[in-house]
Order: structure tokens, then sequence, then C-alpha cells
């Protein structure tokens, strides 16, 4: 038997749609929300402690440890091939919010829902753990096949996942001092992300002056200066489109007033500008940029009562764009996984959502992101994952480490 049977074989017998399907129910019924602590929530450590070190050290890791923040790091094999790659896990899902059965593991037939197979219900299913479940699985497989690991192995599992920023991926890079040839973060629907624009907030606030709202002329109304500001800002004129990554953005997406009572002239308004950020621009320049026109607003009286706004400006979280190329070896490497494990090569995309695989391209660790989560059911009542596709995702999991690893 060829050495490409051997592999597909033992995939095959041991990574089974069963067996991805009870490890996935087990991780979505342990709670692991995003919190107004976002990282600081003890669920999360507590999810990563009870749930994955105990799984990891049952495989036979041995290298693992947390940094200051409580994310964890691990490694594995000799390291003598030179070869080595880094799988990437979140313990962070969006809070149950409206969604009955976030942590009950509910399964389904999939073909209502446009899903191959069964599906799971679950908070984080169509995002963090269905990549999660799919991850362990192929490394369990690969350590228990008794070949020898002669590279070098990496799994990170960071407390993030919701948050909309780099500082975990950055904490427990920068203290485990952890590298890597290439990463995999999850993905949507076994689809290959090659890019996506990058982020950063920026917070404004406007204060005047409450007051009853039947005599405007005695308060200062931070609406009106929010208003303002905000039409000042929608007439920047952004770069030109990128030809794969399509427009950089500009969308104002929360606002909200205080005090909050009844016919009252708001003192304080707040808003957050979303600014999407193309390869090569500097985000620096960017928020330097909004904070500029939204101070032109400061001091400026308010058109009811002459009365002087005031504008703070601050500097939100801020995430990397990512674009890696078809010819890059990390490209080259799932694709042969792929082509092997699943007989194609993964359809290309550039995604939406900014995610770590911007901070890890920047730091030299290219990075794609390609997995079995569903995009269209996340953040929703319906966050799902096919079974069917977690099992596909861990044998070519299972089979790219195979490949560079052994």
């Amino acid at each position: 038997m060829s050495q490409v049977a051997s592999r597909q074989a033992l995939l095959s017998r041991t990574i089974t749609s069963e067996r991805c399907k009870r490890l996935l129910i087990e991780l979505l019924r342990v709670p692991s929300p995003l919190t107004e602590r976002q990282e600081q929530e003890p669920l999360l450590r507590q999810f990563i402690v009870n749930e994955i070190e105990p799984r990891l050290r049952a495989m036979g890791f041995t290298e693992i440890g947390y940094d200051s923040m409580g994310n964890l790091h691990s490694a594995y094999g000799a390291g003598q091939s030179g070869r080595s790659l880094m799988l990437i896990t979140n313990a962070m899902n969006q809070p149950r919010a409206s969604m009955e059965n976030a942590y009950s593991g509910d399964t389904s037939d999939g073909a209502p829902y446009g899903l191959p197979g069964e599906v799971v219900f679950g908070k984080g299913a169509s995002e963090q753990k269905s990549n999660m479940a799919a991850m362990l699985i192929a490394m369990e497989t690969v350590i228990a096949s008794g070949l020898p690991v002669t590279g070098r192995l990496v799994h990170l599992c960071c407390l993030s996942g919701e948050t909309g920023r780099h500082d975990a991926i950055a904490s427990v890079l920068n203290e485990s001092g952890l590298r890597a040839e290439m990463a995999i973060l999850g993905g949507t629907s076994l689809q290959l992300s090659l890019g996506n624009r990058g982020r950063i907030d920026i917070d404004i606030t406007v204060h005047g002056q409450s007051c009853h709202s039947s005599a405007p002329h005695n308060g200062c109304n931070a609406i009106s200066g929010a208003l303002e500001v905000i039409r000042r800002i929608a007439t920047i004129e952004l770069p030109r489109p990128h030809p794969r990554l399509g427009p950089a953005s500009l969308a104002v997406n929360r606002i909200r007033s205080l005090p909050e009572s009844t016919h009252t002239i708001q003192a304080s308004c707040h808003f957050v500008v979303d600014r999407r950020l193309l390869p090569n621009e500097n985000p620096d320049e960017a928020f330097r940029q909004i904070e500029k026109i939204a101070r032109e607003v400061d001091a400026m009286p308010d058109p009811a009562s002459g009365k002087p706004f005031h504008i703070v400006v601050a500097r939100g979280p801020f995430m990397y764009p990512s674009l890696v190329g078809e010819t890059d070896d990390v490209v080259q490497a799932l694709d042969a996984a792929c082509l092997e494990t699943l007989g194609t090569a993964p359809e290309r995309i550039y995604a939406p959502n900014a995610f770590d695989q911007g901070y890890l391209n920047h730091t030299g660790i290219p990075t794609v992101n390609w997995g079995p989560g569903e995009y269209r059911y996340a953040h929703t009542d319906l966050d799902m994952a096919s079974v069917e596709r977690v099992r596909d995702a861990a044998r070519v999991y299972a089979a790219l480490l195979l490949q560079r690893l052994t």
C-alpha cells in the first residue's frame, strides 16, 4: 500500500462522523461566552483549563503553558525536520442572546438549512467550536498513529474569538516565543480565504448640557453635535478599491446618548466609527484623519442655544488586513492536503470579516482561514455546524500534519 493510501485508510478508519459529532456536542454544552469582561471572563479560562488542557495531555502533549492573560500555548514533536505548523483555536463565542438551545447540542438533518448530513446547534458551532473539534481530533489522530512527529506542531487556544482585537494572539505569541512556518485558523464551509480587510474602531463622544426638551435653548444638545460630526466624517474620500478585497469603508455602527430619560436634551452622545482598512493603509493615519475632522466640531455652538460642544476622540480596537497569494507555501500545503483527502482543492474566497490572520501575517507567520464553520449562521439563533464538514476538516488537518510533520 502506498504512503498516501495508508494515510487515507488511517484517517477514514479513525476520523468518523460519530466521533466528530460527539466531541462537537461536548464542547458546545460548555458555555464560553463573550461578556462585558471580554477576555477576563472567568468562564473562558475555565473552559480552556477544564476542556482543552486535559484533552491535550491525554493526547500526549507535555509542553503546555499559559501566558499572563490566560491563553494556552502547547507544542508537540521532535522539531528535527525544520518543518512546523501552527493550529489556532478560540474559546470565546457569542453570548446566548435569544437562542433557546444555545448549550444543548441539539442535532437535526442539515438539508433544510442547506448543509450536508447532520447538523449540531449551539453557540459557537458556526465559528469557533466546529473548527476546534476538527483540530483537536486531527491532532489526537496523528499523535495516536504512532508515526514519529519529526517536525513541530504548535497549538494555541486563545481566550478571544469575538472581541475584534489582536490582544490575545499578540500576548500568547510574544510571551511564549512560539513561531511556525505557517498557521491555519478556522474558516467557513471549507472555503479557503486568501484575505480580508482590516479594521480600526474610533470612539467619539460629544458632550453637551442637559435640560428639559421643552426649552432646548437652556442646554446644549449632544445629539446635534454628533450629527454634525457624522455628516463631516461621511465626506471623507476613501482609497480606491482593492482588486480582490474590494473597497475601504467607513460606517457608524453604534450610537448611544445620555441621560436615559424622557423629554430631556441629551448631555452626551457616544458613537463608534468602523473604518475598514485595505493592505498598505496606515491605521494611525486613518485614525488621525477622522480625529481631525471630529475635532472641527469641538467648541462649535449648538444651533439651539449657542453653547459649545466638547468632542472627545479615542482609538478603539484594531485588526490588521490580511492577504496571501495563490503560490504561497501555506496555500499550496492546504491544497495538497485537500486534494489528497477530499479529491479537490478548496474554493477561494476573500472574507468580509477581520480576525487574527492579519496579525499573524503581519508578524511573518503566513496564515490562511479554512475550516468547517458556517458564516451565514454565525451570531444567529440558528448557530450550527455540519458534522460531515467537521469530519472532512479533521481529516484534512490530519493529512496536513502527516504530510508536513512526519
